[in-house]
Parts: structure tokens; sequence; C-alpha cells
């Protein structure tokens, strides 16, 4: 358990292995260490070389005979926020260079157009690529479906937080009718009555069977599925289909129902709404 657990903070499980031989021993030379690991000394010796440079173990050398102490497990949450940091300056790092490498795909090769992702991973990986849209994206959306697993709904959350608040991300947005889609998207979308980045309207309630979350934005169309039996993910990457959707969307726009606030700001152009 205690393996699994420094595995999910980024130790290797060789790595995880050594530093709990190495709380469990207290200070002691790699030999020492090599054994109640049940690794070869080579191998321990280099996978401690390497948690000292990760600041999880300390070292000092007495009588020709390097020491090593595994650092306090409190430590352990530095490590972590450490690791966000780095995360988030390469995060930075890359989208500076993102253009230079866009501009590397040769537009001639064989591309998939259409990608399929499984799992509750393909519904993150397909829906954080809608965050990288540099136009107002266009969706359809039925928060009782997102409610509906406790991971997804954890994602949804984060989701409408970095696309208001993080990216500053415009969306149109056609919501199913439901109680939980009212609750959510009335009373507690972040920033939904200030940010002028999200408008919604909802679908008459005579029409039903819409369960998936349908983004369209650039020459894109997410689609994520998620039901009891269905976790999945499908990027389409075309032109034509996204131009095609956008337009069906116009008309869906059109014919749905605007919200409470937008009807109310409507009737009171002058007044702000809150």
């Amino acid at each position: 358990m205690l393996t699994a657990i420094l595995k999910n903070i980024g130790l290797s499980e060789k790595d995880a292995e050594v530093y709990l031989a190495c709380l469990e021993l207290g200070t002691q030379p790699a030999s020492i260490i090599a054994k109640k690991a049940g690794l070869k000394r080579p191998t321990t010796y280099l996978i401690l070389e390497g948690l000292a440079k990760k600041g999880l173990v300390s070292e000092f050398s007495g009588s020709n005979v390097k020491y090593f102490t595994a650092v306090s497990p409190d430590y352990l949450l530095h490590f972590i926020e450490k690791q966000k940091r780095e995360l988030t300056h390469h995060q930075h790092e890359l989208e500076a260079y993102l253009p230079e490498l866009n501009s590397l795909t040769n537009p001639y090769s064989l591309n998939p157009k259409v990608r399929f992702y499984d799992g509750f991973d393909g519904v993150e990986r397909v829906m954080n690529d809608t965050l990288t849209s540099s136009e107002p994206l266009c969706a359809y959306v039925n928060m009782e479906s997102w409610f509906s697993r406790p991971e997804t709904r954890e994602y949804i959350l984060w989701y409408g937080i970095q696309r208001v608040q993080k990216k500053r991300l415009a969306e149109r947005c056609v919501a199913i009718d439901n109680d939980i889609s009212r609750k959510y998207l009335e009373d507690e979308y972040p920033e939904v009555r200030t940010s002028k980045l999200s408008h919604f309207r909802w679908m008459p309630k005579d029409i039903a069977g819409v369960t998936n979350e349908i983004n369209i934005y650039e020459d894109k169309v997410a689609i994520v599925s998620i039901s009891p039996n269905e976790l999945m993910g499908v990027l389409i990457e075309s032109q034509s289909i996204a131009q095609t959707q956008k337009a069906l969307f116009e008309l869906a726009w059109r014919g749905a129902l605007p919200a409470a606030w937008e009807l109310a700001a409507a009737a009171n152009p002058k007044k702000k709404t809150s």
C-alpha cells in the first residue's frame, strides 16, 4: 500500500522500495539498504543518488563510506508541491512553443482525422482539447450525465472553472432541461452572470434522448459519452463536418429557450443582473 502511494506521487516502484527501506533502517550505507530493499547494491546506489537529487534522501561520508538517510515523510508534501510548480512552468513553456511545434506538422501527411479514447482518461483528453480553442465553443450538454459518476462530476466542476476563470474561453451552450442542469447552470456555474463568457439556452423538454456532450470549435467536433455502460471520447477533425455542425447548432440555438437571467437582461438592458 505504501509503495503504491509513493508511486502515485511520481516515484518508480524501486524508488519507493529504497525510500521505505531507508525510513525503516535509519542512516545506513547502500549495501545494508540494498539487502533490505531486495536489490543489488549497484542498482540501489544509483537509486539513492536519484532520490538525493529529488531531495528525498540525504547523504554524508564517514570513514570512506557514504551513508544515506531518508528525509521525513512530511517532506513528501513539499515534493508534490515542487512537482506542481515545475509542471506549471513546463506547461507555460509548451504553450509558448505550440505554434512552432504545429508549424512542423506536414500538411500532406495522412494524420488520423477521427480519434477514439476509452474510459475516463478519454473523456478528460477530449474535453481538455476544447480548452485549446481559439474561438468560442458551441456546445450541447446534459449535466445529469456528468453528475451521474463521481469522477466525471468532479472533472466538469474543474472544467467550468478552467474555461471561465483561467482560459477566459467563451461558450454558447444548449443544455438539456432537467433539475440538475437547472441548479448547476443557473445557480452554481462560475461567474455565469458576470463573465459574459457563458451563454446557456434550454432544449425543450419534449426533446429527449440527448445524453452526450458535444463541443464544436475551429475545425473540430468533440464528443464524450457518459452512461452506466459507456465512458469514451471522440475527437473529429474536419473542416466540412465542423462547419455543418456549427450550422446545425445555430438552428438549435435559435429554437432553444433563453436562460432566466438572459431574459431578465434582455428586458432590462441597462440594469446589471447578478
